[in-house]
């Protein structure tokens, strides 16, 4: 059987990609399956300038979209990873009060392919909806996250990889607690360090979330352990590959929500109707068995809708009424909404889609401006005031005498014995400032007597403490022992040393 859908973008520039017919075509019923689910992933990060996937960034989520159906308006139903990942397992609209375990979901997509005589291989991490009985690494209560969160994110996918091979038609399922914080991974597989929490505790969380240049600082590390959830996801396309079976295995790759880049908030996961052009948008990919060619979709794929996706590329029944639909079915793409429930579920939220994909554009357009777009250097340069420093060799910057004071750089240690065969590669620079005018001082940083890095000094609320923070490039830092230096920026053009390693 041959189905042909047809779709259009209606309000969306012509720099995006094309929007071309979906062909569902029926496929044998017991195609291997892999639902990936990724945690904290605002899709819009992804974007390039013309509107689709970085493939110089991105290169492994823009080639599994070229494989399959990309629906670019895909977007979570709630903002909360323990209701946000089970309701994408199950297609129930969440519910206060219910337990991200068997108890709170009875039936699931797992229930499914059970009935359909699937082996079942599940790794989650924030719930427990398929117990031992039924899949090969099921839990029987729900994990406790913030272990997870702190140690072993990449080992456990990567375990998770190893045990993808062809034989009896199996559901493979992973929830990888990437890109969310902490963010400490650079796009090579390197650490920032060796473990434990961020330098300046506080930096990530509500402390930091009132200051601008934090706020960049940390979404610039964000993207950069996204280039590694690039990497992660590499691995497992090259794995079904080298098994000989990505061609007739359904792929279906998403997220649980986004995360908003805003400073001045309360929070940065609450969606709202002001916030969901950021909270909401997730990657939905879905690459069926037998696609050979890659398409984009402008139906409103909902979190919500993945099991009976699945059920139906499949061909299958899911065996129990869910909420969801879907995200080929005519209902899909005639949506032109964004609908989803408070945190608190004291009301419904909708938002009509021409606004929140306007809003949308405006934010890609913002991150575009500060943190670039394909080769991973122009994450480095578009943010701090005096950019014009960076690459220039401090021996010929004239030096001020400065507001005074000094400073103390955070881990120095790391920085006196590179290696990069342990896998640490200390490119976050940060430290405390003393004896300062009161305001946000400019600030430099030079690693082996060149401007590596610009930015502002900043205070964390309630921290009596100025502070700094930096990313420096990888290839900034050589092998052995490196030189680092702070300077603060005086009249734009001169330097005042505030710290040394």
């Amino acid at each position: 059987m041959l189905v042909v859908l047809t779709s259009a973008l209606g309000d969306a520039p012509q720099s995006l990609a094309r929007i071309e017919p979906i062909v569902v075509t029926s496929k044998p019923a017991k195609a291997h399956a892999v639902l990936l689910i990724m945690d904290e992933l605002p899709s819009d990060s992804l974007l390039d300038g013309r509107g689709r996937i970085d493939p110089v960034r991105y290169p492994n989520f823009a080639a599994l979209a070229a494989d399959s159906t990309w629906f670019r308006n895909g977007y979570s139903i709630y903002d909360s990873t323990t209701k946000a990942v089970p309701l994408i397992l199950d297609g129930m609209w969440p519910r206060s009060g219910s337990s991200p375990d068997r108890g709170g979901h009875p039936r699931s997509v797992f229930d499914m392919f059970r009935r359909r005589g699937y082996r079942m291989v599940a790794s989650e991490e924030a719930s427990a909806l398929c117990p031992p009985r039924m899949c090969r690494g099921g839990r029987a209560r729900k994990p406790a996250i913030l272990p997870l969160l702190n140690r072993g994110r990449p080992r456990r996918f990567n375990r998770w990889v190893r045990k993808i091979e062809d034989g009896p038609p199996t559901f493979w399922m992973k929830h990888v607690l990437l890109p969310h914080m902490p963010y400490v991974y650079l796009p090579s597989g390197a650490r920032t360090r060796p473990g434990g929490p961020d330098p300046l505790p506080g930096m990530t969380t509500v402390p930091g979330f009132h200051d601008e240049y934090l706020t960049r600082h940390n979404e610039q590390r964000y993207l950069l352990q996204l280039g590694y959830t690039d990497r992660l996801l590499g691995r497992l396309l090259r794995r079904l590959k080298s098994q000989g079976i990505y061609d007739d295995t359904l792929i279906v790759v998403v997220a649980d929500h986004g995360y908003l880049w805003r400073s001045g908030v309360e929070t940065r996961r609450r969606a709202l109707a002001g916030t969901a052009h950021e909270v909401s948008p997730v990657p939905f990919i879905v690459k069926r068995p037998g696609q050979r060619r890659g398409r984009v979709s402008a139906a409103y794929a909902r979190t919500l809708d993945v099991p009976s996706t699945i059920a139906d590329v499949l061909g299958a029944r899911l065996g129990y009424k869910d909420d969801g639909r879907s995200a080929f079915s005519r209902a899909a793409r005639r949506t032109r909404r964004v609908t989803f429930p408070t945190r608190d579920f004291d009301a419904v939220v909708t938002v009509p889609g021409r606004r929140w994909q306007a809003q949308r554009r405006r934010v890609v357009r913002r991150r575009l401006r500060q943190l670039g777009s394909g080769h991973i250097s122009s994450l480095y340069t578009g943010i701090g005031p005096n950019r014009e420093l960076l690459g220039r060799d401090v021996a010929g910057i004239a030096r001020s005498a400065g507001s005074g004071g000094g400073g103390t750089i955070a881990h120095g240690e790391l920085l006196s014995k590179v290696r990069r065969s342990s896998g640490v590669l200390p490119t976050q620079i940060t430290g405390l400032l003393r004896g300062g005018s009161g305001g946000p001082r400019d600030l430099a940083v030079a690693v082996n007597g060149q401007i590596a890095a610009v930015g502002r000094s900043f205070w964390l609320a309630g921290r009596p403490s100025e502070s700094f923070a930096f990313m420096v490039p990888e290839d900034a830092l050589r092998e052995g022992r490196n030189s680092v230096e702070v300077f603060e920026v005086v009249g734009g053009s001169r330097l005042h040393l505030l710290a040394r390693r």
